[in-house]
């Protein structure tokens, strides 16, 4: 797993022992959560008194925002926190190895007790059941159905108590079990609790398994009937946002295609992990599908003669400028069918170039949006990014129309001269296609499809 290291204690111990020293020693640490308290960040007494040794396999660090190091561990066996030794500049404290390492030794003993071998192997096919109602082309979910396989049965209920969804203390109770057998029986209930949510067919009634009926042997072997604790308010809150969600899509008139693409996302995120990278990537681009004003738009309330008297109120002088777009006014009016219409205005800052384009919106009865090009760089700001990237986002066009709510704004694009060509690309070829009449009305933003 991968840990974020930002305090300064634990900066100084990568630093000083990890960094500092090239011996397999240095490389074991011990990996002790704190309870959740208040101050729990900067008061070493609030450390749990038991925890993990691991060997750090890789140290990769980021200056941005903020130093710090991100720290891809391996655990061994869990330890207990005996006495803190020292504080600074990195806690040190004597621990004591409370289960094996893993082992030869420690599989054979799994498989001459045969009530934990019992236990163990119902585990494992819960754990089956799990991954067989996620999504199988998602890489993560492949790569955790192939290490199901593989995997020893002594570490399934540390691995599935990771990435099931759980308290922070029902997480606590499972490092907690120095006893393999009492870890299963804690893990277990995540486990089918979870199995239970992604279960595509209706609630039925839940048994309640308690900590008392699963501490007691005869009840081991009933626990794969059982069906978990009842689902609580956090994931009944996550299924009716689902809902709302396939609703909305439904309710926003999108064209065919984007209507296709935004149903087979849907279906990708209802068998997702809320934990997965990609969870919180596709929800996001739900959210913007439905937020797209794609049948919304503002009728036009075009009159020439009110269009003069706005322009003369609004502006002294211009007489060319304003002519000129009363003349392109009384053109649309004659044909209405003109496709992607551009006027371009030229002059030094502050002669009233941005407040001549709200002018004609304000005439037009549509909503106005400026968007600055000023120090653009990267095509990427028109085009959007494409979603395999994290942090991906559309580009300013689909940004605007989602600010403004309709699909027929009057879009400014401002200081267009003070675009800069980069690595990512250059902004002013991509702007090509947004202002050719012949081309425009055929955009297409890489962030949505």
């Amino acid at each position: 797993m991968r840990i974020l290291v930002r305090s300064l204690q634990n900066m100084n111990m990568v630093k000083g022992r990890l960094l500092g020293r090239n011996t397999l020693r240095s490389t074991i640490i011990g990996v002790v959560p704190k309870e959740q308290t208040e101050d729990a960040d900067e008061d070493l007494n609030a450390m749990h008194s038991i925890g993990t040794a691991a060997v750090v396999v890789q140290v990769t660090g980021t200056n941005w925002p903020k130093p710090a190091y991100t720290l891809l561990v391996t655990g061994l066996c869990r330890l207990k926190v005996e006495e803190l030794l020292q504080e600074t500049p990195y806690p040190v404290a004597t621990v004591t190895q409370l289960d094996q390492l893993p082992g030869k030794d420690l599989d054979d003993n799994l498989m001459k007790n045969k009530e934990l071998n019992e236990l163990a192997e119902n585990f494992r096919e819960q754990a089956v059941k799990l991954v067989d109602l996620l999504d199988v082309s998602i890489p993560v979910v492949a790569k955790l159905k192939k290490m199901l396989d593989q995997l020893p049965s002594q570490h399934l209920p540390d691995i599935c108590a990771a990435i099931v969804k759980a308290s922070y203390s029902e997480k606590m109770q499972v490092l907690d079990a120095v006893d393999l057998s009492d870890r299963f029986k804690r893990a277990l209930p995540l486990l089918m609790r979870q199995v239970e949510v992604f279960r595509p067919s209706k609630k039925e009634n839940v048994e309640i398994v308690t900590r008392k009926e699963l501490s007691r042997p005869s009840n081991s072997r009933r626990l794969l009937r059982r069906l978990g604790d009842e689902l609580d308010d956090e994931e009944e809150m996550e299924n009716d946002d689902t809902a709302d969600l396939e609703h909305k899509i439904k309710l926003a008139k999108m064209p065919e295609c984007a209507y296709k693409a935004a149903m087979k996302e849907l279906r990708r995120f209802k068998k997702m992990l809320p934990n997965m990278p990609e969870h919180a990537m596709i929800r996001n681009y739900l959210e913007l599908m439905v937020e797209l004003p794609w049948s919304k738009s503002n009728k036009d309330t075009l009159d020439i003669v009110q269009a003069r008297e706005a322009l003369d109120v609004d502006h002294y002088g211009l007489e060319k400028v304003k002519n000129r777009v009363l003349e392109y006014l009384a053109v649309r009016q004659l044909k209405n069918s003109l496709k992607g219409p551009i006027m371009c205005f030229v002059g030094p800052p502050g002669v009233g170039k941005t407040s001549i384009g709200r002018s004609i919106a304000h005439i037009l009865g549509r909503e106005f949006h400026r968007i600055a090009l000023g120090g653009v760089s990267d095509q990427s700001d028109i085009r959007g990014h494409r979603r395999t990237y994290i942090g991906s986002m559309p580009g300013r066009i689909i940004q605007g129309l989602k600010l403004v709510g309709t699909n027929n704004p009057v879009f400014l694009l401002d200081e267009i001269d003070k675009m800069n060509k980069s690595i990512h690309g250059d902004p002013a070829a991509a702007l090509l296609e947004v202002l050719d009449p012949e081309q425009n009305d055929t955009f297409t933003d890489q962030y949505p499809f």
